[in-house]
């Protein structure tokens, strides 16, 4: 039998009395679970409706708390505090539309005061600007007068602060000038105040992306193409997004919807380009690139990647590679007049100001290598360290290496004169490229030679193609003397090991030997999809054979969970088993590390073979077996392997790639103890940069000496290195 509507009403009543007390106290948790227990006895109870209002707007959430203000304010109209917390709600939200209405409908009912006058002066201010100031700020935008547009939107923001348009100019000034968290700032007010304006969203999440801020501009991108699904460069933006988050397949299909818009547009063609690098679909991918090159000679970015994608591919000979490079160098140096005359002055023994470009001073590969050698350079008395960081982002590991530099600078904000002209104020005597053909790299800055020496150096694995830049630093084990001369315009410079590396100070120890325990080999392959070619895994599949009983373990997938179906079926072409293979999606550092554990030897890619991959293998105990390039990308696991005293685990050939696996599987003590003592193998991180020193002063020494570049090796024993 239901309870009486007496005994709902003392039930209800109590409920409220005590739910208030809690709000009063602050526990919102109980006031929130009581107002809600009062509506379910009586639905339309205002003051409950009322109070579940109250604690959206301490939690912060106005949006949250509108339907609930409504729901009093429809409940109890006499009451005037319902009135001005709904209308407070909805100022909050941005909702000034709905405010307006309220209002109206407030004035009809008699409601007036202060707060009410107030909220009048408020709606008052977040108007509409005249048509003529809009059209005059868009008008000076459009015709690249970015400071007079920049001043009327500031001017538009003081005034109408509540309306986008004067944010949106204001962002894409601030964008233009590469002032990026100023424009990302101005742009997400520009949306919040617009939520469902598409070349708004797109425009932040443009400059979401180049933040780092990924998951959010995927959000905003989709948003955006679902509002107007023919607005090109949302598809476009989202694409590069979801390429960047490692979700190749997603991305594939953004980029596909905007050539469905437009079928010759270049974003969409080099955003393929990309994909099908990433994928490993090289030959596709430099045809894409051609494509985008055809359309648009100029496309500096396309060049690059069809460089760095030419240096993956099997049917690519170095000299075709080199000829790409030298035809790059050529068509870019056409465009500027490089520099024949610095302040610099001549005196060999001087203090040397050193530069160093970069845009992947942050969570990237190449941070491990510089970070040891940019402490060693701060403690050498005859070097000043200055670093031009060209990535927007600044991370932790970006912090910990400006923490070793004496002069740093956020050079992401400065066009290429601007950077230009840093370099010279700064008086640098040897500037130094880390990126070449790779992301965020400045070859334009480069190609006008703001510095009398400029040397090309660890990011790229292979010539610039600039007659500019004077040096490339070498490897001796990579680049031997003489042998590689002729595929670079740089002069090479041989050192005794090319660069430092620094391991995770949280990795975790080095486990026992797997297939003592396991019975069996178990091999591992942690390289990028896009460097496991059919032919790669044709020599893996020979292997494999050799040792049927063997595993494969190959990880660094996309984190979609896709992108490893080709790699199954080629392995399966070559007839091993599906249940002898596993794979696994990127992760991060500490468990892709932990992932070592599991395996016995690493299986190298050709014709670029692991670098980073193969240093962390082998801290974790795990050598590489490596097949000896052709190319200088072919040869950084030769290089590496060298260093590290483990010649057996470098093949000369094919048949010699599966003798050495067939060689370390019939003798497993020997690998164990190869495993437990690799930690202890590194090259010296001060004799490397003693050798670095000795390199860049030698290279002052010819310039002071009015002498052309040349190149030179760095003997083991020179006057930086104690006996």
């Amino acid at each position: 039998m239901p309870p009486a509507t007496d005994d709902i009403q003392q039930l209800a009543d109590e409920a409220l009395h005590a739910a208030l007390n809690e709000l009063e106290a602050g526990q919102a948790a109980q006031a929130e679970a009581l107002f809600s227990a009062v509506l379910e006895l009586q639905p339309q109870r205002a003051e409950a409706h009322f109070g579940l209002g109250l604690l959206q707007r301490r939690a912060g959430d106005a949006g949250a708390a509108i339907p609930h203000f409504a729901n009093a304010l429809q409940a109890a109209p006499q009451e005037a505090s319902f009135w001005i917390a709904y209308l407070d709600a909805l100022m909050e939200a941005r909702q000034y539309a709905t405010a307006r209405e309220l209002l109206a409908l407030g004035h009809a009912q008699g409601l007036e005061g202060p707060e009410i006058e107030a909220f009048e002066q408020q709606l008052a201010q977040r108007g509409e600007p005249p048509d003529a100031r809009i059209e005059a700020a868009g008008t000076l935008y459009k015709h690249g007068k970015k400071e007079a547009a920049a001043r009327l939107a500031r001017a538009l923001t003081e005034e109408f602060p509540q309306h986008p348009f004067g944010w949106r100019v204001l962002g894409g000034v601030h964008y233009a000038k590469r002032e990026y968290p100023e424009a990302l700032a101005a742009m997400t007010k520009a949306a919040a105040y617009d939520q469902d304006d598409a070349e708004t969203l797109c425009n932040l999440g443009l400059m979401l992306r180049g933040a780092g801020q990924l998951e959010e501009a995927k959000a905003v991108l989709e948003r955006a193409a679902e509002l107007e699904p023919g607005n090109i460069n949302a598809h476009n933006h989202l694409a590069a997004t979801l390429q960047e988050m490692g979700r190749p397949t997603e991305a594939h299909a953004a980029a596909s919807a905007a050539l469905a818009i437009d079928p010759d547009d270049t974003g969409a063609l080099a955003s393929i380009a990309v994909i099908l690098d990433n994928l490993g679909r090289a030959e596709e991918a430099i045809a894409a690139y051609r494509r985008v090159l055809a359309r648009e000679p100029d496309h500096s970015n396309a060049y690059g990647n069809l460089l760095f994608c030419m240096s993956h591919t099997e049917g690519v000979t170095p000299e075709e590679l080199f000829a790409e490079h030298v035809r790059f160098g050529q068509n870019f140096a056409s465009r500027f007049k490089p520099a024949r005359k610095w302040r610099n002055t001549r005196e060999p023994g001087r203090l040397l100001r050193i530069g160093f470009v970069s845009g992947d001073l942050r969570n990237h590969a190449v941070a491990s290598f510089i970070a040891p050698m940019f402490r060693e350079l701060g403690k050498r008395p005859g070097l000043e360290v200055h670093v031009y960081y060209t990535h927007p982002v600044n991370d932790d590991t970006t912090a910990g290496l400006r923490s070793h530099v004496a002069h740093w600078h956020d050079a992401s904000p400065l066009d290429d004169d601007a950077l230009e002209a840093r370099i010279r104020e700064d008086g640098i005597d040897i500037l130094i490229d880390m990126s070449g053909h790779t992301a965020y790299n400045r070859l334009h800055v480069f190609a006008r030679k703001p510095a009398p020496i400029q040397v090309s150096w660890l990011g790229y694995p292979g010539t610039t193609g600039l007659a500019t830049v004077d040096y490339y630093l070498a490897d001796s084990v990579m680049m031997p003397r003489g042998k590689y001369d002729h595929l670079f315009t740089e002069a090479l410079v041989q050192l005794p090991v090319g660069a430092p590396f620094e391991h995770p100070q949280d990795a975790p120890p080095i486990t026992p030997l797997p297939a003592l325990e396991n019975g069996y080999l178990t091999f591992g392959s942690f390289n990028r999809l896009s460097k496991i070619s059919r032919q790669v895994i044709a020599l893996w599949g020979e292997l494999l054979r050799a040792l049927p009983d063997a595993r494969l373990v190959v990880a660094g997938m996309p984190i979609e969970g896709g992108g490893h179906e080709q790699l199954a079926g080629w392995l399966q072409e070559e007839g091993i088993e599906a249940a002898r293979i596993s794979f696994h999606p990127r992760s991060a550092t500490p468990d892709y590390l932990a992932m070592h554990g599991g395996i016995d030897i690493c299986l190298d890619t050709f014709p670029y073979s692991g670098g980073t991959t193969t240093l962390f293998a082998l801290y974790m105990g795990v050598p590489t077996l490596t097949l000896e390039g052709r190319t200088i990308a072919g040869r950084q696991g030769t290089s590496i392997l060298t260093h590290h005293g483990l010649p057996q685990f470098i093949a000369s050939d094919a048949a010699d790639f599966v003798a050495k696996g067939l060689a370390a599987s019939r003798d497993l003590a020997a690998l164990a103890d190869i495993r437990a003592g690799l930690r202890m193998r590194s090259p010296s991180v001060e004799a490397i940069t003693d050798a670095f020193e000795y390199a860049l002063r030698h290279m002052w020494e010819r310039w002071c000496a009015g002498l052309p570049a040349a190149g030179f090796e760095v003997p083991a024993q020179h006057p930086l290195q104690p006996d």
